[in-house]
């Protein structure tokens, strides 16, 4: 029996519609042998999944997405199994959050100069703690501002849009940086989506390979299979990990089902063999047990 495998999930931590809990009985239902937690910016959601991953017998990697940017691209990098009670690392991310909430009110002054009441308690409302421009897409429909949060993102929320206030993110070099710092590895998401050309993606990965950078992740919804074959391709000749996962966010915000299927995709567990096995040999541990051992081949 072939066993797969979601590395690319979002929960209400973040901008999902499921609680960890759900999305992990979701993952049972459906047969998943594991899945990948990887919320926006935040790892609230964490400690519920991996306890829920015990009773449901799914097994969960830590993970985030966080948002960055290189030579003038805007990437979304994902990190894999790290510590993620390191201090150093929940410092970066009430970075993050700070500049989330700053962004957040910036749009609230945008849409009401244009005429659009909408409080923070009505956000918190239907987000909890993490806002983003989902729930104030939500809202302006609810309110009868859009028809739905499509049309509120083509009206107000996109990039040039009257309501868009620019998100400040972290140089790749420093997210590649500090997930490596909590014992985590950095996976380049859905480069198709940043650049749909691929022309700089070759030039980008290369650099931040250089940086530090562990995987790339090929098999996602929107990528064809063409581009999947480029971008596996370009991970073997970086020698970076494969990664893959649905962006599931849940079935009203997802065209392709947690986990997918034969019809959009399915990612094999065998991808997170090879991502636990580099993990290990990244533990601390191990790499002074490697060391000694050259140092006793070096003498």
């Amino acid at each position: 029996m072939t066993l797969f495998i979601d590395l690319h999930t979002h929960s209400t931590c973040s901008d999902g519609l499921l609680p960890p809990t759900a999305l992990l009985a979701l993952a049972a239902r459906r047969g998943l042998a594991a899945i990948a937690l990887t919320d926006h910016d935040t790892v609230a959601g964490l400690p519920e999944a991996l306890a829920h991953g015990t009773v449901t017998g799914v097994e969960v990697l830590p993970g985030i997405e966080i948002s960055s940017g290189l030579d003038g691209v805007s990437l979304h990098i994902l990190g894999y199994g790290f510590n993620h009670e390191h201090p150093g690392f929940l410092a970066f991310i009430e970075r993050l959050q700070q500049a989330r909430h700053n962004r957040n009110q910036g749009i609230l002054e945008r849409l009401h100069t244009l005429g659009i009441s909408i409080t923070n308690e009505e956000l918190t409302q239907i987000a909890g703690d993490q806002i983003g421009r989902p729930h104030f897409a939500r809202l302006l429909a609810q309110k009868g501002r859009a028809k739905n949060t499509q049309d509120a993102f083509a009206r107000y929320l996109k990039r040039g849009g009257p309501a868009f206030v620019e998100h400040v993110k972290p140089q790749a070099d420093e997210v590649i940086s500090i997930i490596a710092e909590a014992n985590g590895l950095a996976v380049l998401a859905h480069p198709a989506c940043s650049d749909p050309s691929l022309e700089k993606i070759p030039a980008l990965v290369a650099q931040m390979k250089e940086y530090g950078l562990a995987g790339i992740e090929a098999f996602y919804p929107t990528h064809s299979q063409k581009v999947c074959r480029l971008l596996q391709a370009l991970a073997a000749q970086h020698d970076l990990l494969l990664s893959g996962g649905t962006d599931y966010h849940g079935d009203k915000h997802s065209v392709t089902p947690l986990g997918g299927n034969a019809k959009t995709l399915r990612v094999p567990l065998q991808l997170l063999h090879d991502i636990k096995q580099r993990l290990e040999l990244n533990e601390p541990a191990h790499r002074e047990a490697a060391l000694s051992s050259f140092a006793a081949k070096i003498w």
